[in-house]
């Protein structure tokens, strides 16, 4: 078994075909298709099914394939270090979408000012999806709202930050204070989508008090909704460090809900066997830098 065999047997799974991995790794089908055996008897298991003209992945493939992507990017991620060991190479950041929208941008362009010859990719999606991201290696680190959902990563709070319920500025709850949660019950929710570190945050608070909410939006987007919240079709539960402009210009007005809790962290995080190297170690820093 060598880390060919890997790269060999990782690049199938992503690609689902025999033929686009060989294409990829500028190798024939034949010698593709015989690494895979060669790996299938040294495990003494099937990785891939043979349907008709495609593949499809067994059980002990998908169990295989975790470890086998994780020890390719070690490998990666060594020849990378010992070749551009200080401030070249690649960094790969993600971030939920709260985040990237108010946060990140900032220290990107930051970050870019010192490391010019740094590339940097960026990645802005749900926390699930960026913390599947890093399980799998296809990104370093990133930054989330909320707690982490597997023991493999590593997370520390970087800021602290809250939800705030909105309304149109029309709306009869615009600057109410203190109101009664069941006096919610018959307004229009517009929600992030259930995966969202906001959403599950939101949800979460108001089944503590008994509530369920019943979106009548939900939307990936944070501007979507507070557009929407603006002309009155609803309320929301938005970050408080995405509503500033519009709080501030009055195109949104904000309420409270007694005995609510809406404080919630962002964290860094990154896989437990992850080498922080030192411009990854310097980014770390800077976000130490926002807590003062």
């Amino acid at each position: 078994m060598t880390l060919k065999h890997i790269k060999i047997f990782v690049t199938v799974y992503q690609e689902e075909s025999i033929t686009r991995a060989a294409e990829k790794l500028h190798m024939t089908q034949p010698a593709t298709s015989l690494a895979i055996r060669e790996m299938e008897e040294y495990y003494h298991t099937k990785l891939f099914e043979r349907s008709g003209r495609g593949i499809r992945v067994t059980s002990a493939g998908t169990r295989l394939y975790p470890s086998a992507a994780r020890l390719l990017s070690l490998y990666d991620e060594m020849d990378a270090e010992m070749k551009n060991w200080d401030t070249s190479g690649r960094l790969r950041i993600g971030s939920s979408i709260s985040i990237g929208s108010c946060i990140l941008p900032q220290l990107i362009n930051r970050f870019s000012k010192k490391y010019p010859e740094l590339e940097l990719y960026v990645k802005v999606d749900s926390s699930d999806v960026i913390e599947q991201n890093i399980l799998e290696n296809h990104l370093d680190f990133a930054l989330i709202e909320g707690s982490v959902h597997s023991e493999k990563l590593k997370s520390s709070v970087f800021l602290d930050d809250e939800l705030v319920p909105v309304c149109s500025r029309f709306h009869p709850l615009a600057g109410a204070e203190d109101i009664e949660l069941d006096s919610l019950k018959k307004e229009h929710f517009l929600m992030r989508e259930p995966n969202s570190g906001t959403r599950q945050l939101a949800d979460s608070s108001f089944a503590l008090k008994n509530f369920q909410i019943k979106p009548t939006w939900e939307s990936t987007s944070t501007a979507a909704l507070i557009n929407a919240v603006s002309i009155g079709l609803g309320i929301s539960i938005l970050p408080k460090r995405m509503l500033e402009k519009q709080l501030r210009m009055h195109q949104i007005a904000s309420f409270t809900i007694r005995d609510l809790d809406l404080k919630r962290h962002y964290s860094l995080i990154y896989h437990e066997n992850k080498f922080v190297s030192p411009t990854m170690q310097e980014f770390f820093d800077m976000l130490e830098d926002l807590k003062g």
